[in-house]
């Protein structure tokens, strides 16, 4: 409120009446955060505060004066804009709505569906989020069940390496949406015999049909990164999750389907452990090479800014090395080279070739650059950040992403449901 007031007041005019407001959406909202989840708060505003001034920069002020606040970093390149930040050590996800109105905390509590139509495409983005929550909310039978359910699974996708959606795996909303289908069909099921159907349902499921909470959808194509694996916002009219899904990352996800499946078809068996199904994906034991990223700036704050950025363009070089016909499994950790000066975060892409070439890491790096510095804030952050990329094996992996290799090799044979990748290395060799 302080910061509408303050944009109306430098405006000259309408400061008695501004308003702005923040509304909970997410997991948080939907009541099935843990102790590692971030809150995703949208921040709405009125029509005279923009969001390249008004909220990037006036409001940014405001939160960097506030002790409260750490680690505040912008991400204005994203299909959602937004500030990213810590609120007393809890990571808080901030995107901005722009509502045609002056008043925009009244408008938001009515929830005027005419004021909501009239927004544009970010903040049309950001507000199905909460429709989708509201709906979500009024369709599955038992929130208690749906609310464990996707607990599970998302612990399940941060242990397998699938949780983050910038390198093309899944969202919240995406999780969300596939536990209420699975709620609402099995509404008498136990959290274990949902689980399990969880796996059995999505596993056999034929994409790219979409999976839809309303009435049944017809096979189509969504927009770019939705065509593979289509879901359904509950909302009308219907849209899709926005996704960055690309094939080899719809590849992994299939497999740890199958995984998941295979381990869960059977929870009667006397040998059936329910932690196998969430132990940590074993990077280091899996790929023979990888891809490893480092971005590095001057400072800590230029670098948060710097990671937030280059990370929403990822999805081009996921794309770029799939043309090459290289497939990548991205670890969604972010690693510290202490050996480096600047601050820095380390990713580490496995790498699966589906043909006998050499990747030239100059010509790789050179063409990602043309995506990351495809405007002025592109430029202008490439002048005083840097990327560096290189191809290694595991003897180079950190100790953090290496000692995950011992896991599932130990698991009963029968179990084992890593038919696609093994399909991938016959291929290699």
């Amino acid at each position: 409120m302080d910061w509408a007031k303050r944009v109306a007041y430098e405006q000259g005019n309408w400061h008695w009446i501004a308003s702005a407001t923040v509304l909970t959406f997410g997991s948080y909202a939907l009541g099935a955060y843990g102790p590692e989840s971030d809150i995703d708060v949208l921040c709405i505003g009125p029509c005279i505060a923009s969001l390249q001034h008004h909220f990037f920069v006036v409001l940014r002020q405001m939160l960097e004066g506030r002790p409260e606040v750490s680690e505040l970093h912008s991400i204005e390149g994203a299909k959602v804009p937004l500030m990213r930040f810590k609120f007393n050590g809890i990571l808080v996800d901030f995107p901005y709505v722009q509502l045609p109105v002056i008043n925009a905390a009244e408008a938001m509590h009515a929830f005027d569906p005419h004021v909501l139509e009239n927004v544009d495409g970010p903040s049309w983005r950001c507000l199905s989020g909460v429709r989708a929550n509201r709906q979500i909310i009024q369709l599955v039978p038992n929130m208690k069940k749906f609310q464990y359910l996707l607990r599970c699974l998302k612990l399940w996708a941060r242990k397998r390496g699938l949780h983050c959606h910038l390198l093309g795996f899944f969202a919240g909303i995406h999780l969300a949406i596939l536990a209420a289908y699975v709620c609402r069909r099995h509404p008498n099921a136990s959290i274990n015999t949902l689980l399990s159907l969880f796996f059995d349902i999505f596993v056999h499921w034929p994409w790219p049909l979409p999976v839809s909470l309303l009435d049944p959808p017809v096979p189509c194509r969504g927009p770019d990164g939705c065509s593979l694996m289509p879901i359904m916002l509950p909302c009308i009219p219907p849209e899709f999750c926005s996704s960055s899904t690309t094939e080899s990352t719809f590849s992994k996800i299939k497999e740890e389907l199958w995984r998941g499946y295979a381990l869960s078809k059977d929870t009667r068996s006397t040998d059936f452990n329910w932690s196998w199904l969430f132990a940590p994906f074993p990077y280091g034991a899996r790929y023979k090479c990888f891809l490893r990223i480092v971005l590095s700036a001057p400072m800590g704050e230029e670098l948060r800014d710097w990671v937030g950025w280059v990370k929403s363009r990822f999805r081009n070089l996921l794309l770029k090395l799939e043309s090459l016909g290289v497939y990548c499994d991205p670890d969604p950790s972010e690693q510290v080279d202490h050996t480096i000066t600047d601050p820095n975060v380390v990713f580490f892409w496995g790498l699966i070739y589906r043909r006998n070439i050499q990747i030239c890491i100059s010509s790789l790096k050179e063409d990602f650059m043309k995506s990351v510095c495809n405007n002025i804030y592109g430029k202008e952050k490439c002048a005083h950040s840097d990327i560096t990329m290189s191809i290694v094996g595991p003897p180079q992996l950190p100790k953090s992403v290496f000692d995950l290799s011992v896991y599932s090799e130990k698991l009963p044979q029968h179990m084992m449901g890593h038919q696609l990748m093994k399909q991938n290395y016959n291929a290699v060799s």
